[in-house]
């Protein structure tokens, strides 16, 4: 046999107080019992005093002389001033208890408040209005819950241009080569042209460009889900320079661009994965190489710091602003959008390799000045050395 869970449609949905009642009946009623409560203590004690007062003032009710007739003045002075004291003590507890209303209803307002105005402002994220922002009062713990709420919105506002840009720049890469080729597909289709050597390079450099640009993308997808794999040993960072730098020669002299190394001496052997860090440099020069203008420089550097060893790539390109600086590392970003999308650039190589310097336990920044070229810098561990 089922048992009733509660939920049926002929329920009555459970009636719920808000929190704004919840504390005006919790601080209003802890009021009245203290009130209460004191007033009684202080009366009983008020009156016992007043007694023991009257009593050695001699003010008590003595029994007339035989010869005197009973005069009851004494007996009604006390039993006034008694009427007068109780008659305080109620207005005085009238008082407390409309002080007590409006100290309930306030406290109770200065506690809520702030909540319902996140409260709204989170419906109004969660129905895709992104960048709201809050200013809450109500006690330090409550502005730094603003404060975290906003910053958050921030966060979220800007994940959402990032997500529109790119969704943009994905079909924007896509459509290009993808154009190209339907274009001479369909002339080769209709006889238009002939199938010649130059058709089949074009060809051939639409598809290396789309294949490079769903490479980009799985990577950078392992790289946002933790899911690469390091195959971690020792690297000899000089190495690893001089080998990047001979397979970018071709495009070095076609440029015309020098490529020096400022290397330390005994560098020790960093522990990272020789592929990805191959991937990294490869994705930091070419990345240079894209703005160093004909007859400009790059150097390879490295040396000793920050606990391991800091490599650097810089170039005699045009530099960056100091506003941009924060932002090149975000995917699909550029500074010169029209330049690198001429030369077939994605703009996802330096988010992977943030992404897969990060992975090896290292960070990664850039310095730039305008007209003075860019630097980027990245760090790796240093392979821990076997004690003897």
């Amino acid at each position: 046999m089922k048992r009733s869970t509660g939920s049926g449609t002929g329920s009555k949905p459970k009636r719920r107080f808000s929190l704004r009642i919840k504390l005006f009946l919790a601080i209003l009623g802890v009021t009245l019992t203290c009130i209460l409560c004191f007033a009684l203590l202080s009366n009983f004690m008020v009156r016992r005093q007043f007694e023991h007062a009257f009593e050695g003032n001699e003010l008590e009710i003595k029994p007339p002389p035989p010869d005197l007739p009973y005069s009851p003045d004494a007996g009604k002075a006390r039993d006034k001033r008694l009427e007068l004291i109780d008659l305080t003590y109620i207005f005085t507890g009238l008082l407390g208890v409309f002080l007590a209303f409006v100290l309930s209803y306030y406290l109770s307002n200065r506690i809520s408040k702030p909540l319902s105005e996140l409260t709204l402002a989170s419906r109004c994220i969660a129905d895709g209005e992104y960048g709201k922002q809050v200013d809450v009062r109500g006690g330090k713990e409550v502005e730094e819950l603003g404060e975290a709420f906003n910053a958050l919105s921030e966060s979220l506002e800007r994940n959402e241009i990032l997500r529109k840009n790119m969704v943009m720049d994905i079909s924007h890469e896509l459509r290009n080569p993808l154009a190209a080729q339907r274009g001479h597909l369909e002339a080769l289709e209709d006889g238009v042209i002939d199938l010649d050597m130059e058709v089949i390079d074009v060809l051939m450099k639409n598809n290396v460009l789309l294949s490079r640009l769903v490479e980009d993308l799985r990577q950078l997808s392992l790289v946002d889900a933790g899911q690469i794999e390091l195959d971690l040993r020792p690297v000899d960072v000089g190495e690893a320079l001089r080998v990047t730098a001979s397979s970018f020669e071709r495009e070095l002299n076609e440029k015309g661009i020098s490529i020096g190394m400022d290397l330390a001496s005994g560098l020790p052997a960093v522990k990272a994965d020789r592929g990805r860090i191959s991937q990294v440099l490869s994705n930091l020069l070419a990345n240079a190489l894209l703005y160093t203008p004909k007859g400009g420089s790059i150097i390879l550097g490295a040396k000793e710091g920050e606990g391991g060893v800091i490599i650097s790539v810089s170039d005699t390109g045009p530099g960056i602003e100091k506003e941009e600086l924060t932002y090149i590392f975000e995917r699909f970003y550029r500074t010169d959008r029209s330049r690198t999308r001429d030369t077939g650039g994605t703009g996802l190589g330096l988010s992977i390799a943030k992404g897969l310097v990060e992975a090896h336990g290292g960070r990664t920044w850039a310095e730039s000045e305008v007209g003075q070229g860019t630097t980027v810098f990245f760090t790796l561990p240093l392979f821990p050395q076997e004690s003897d």
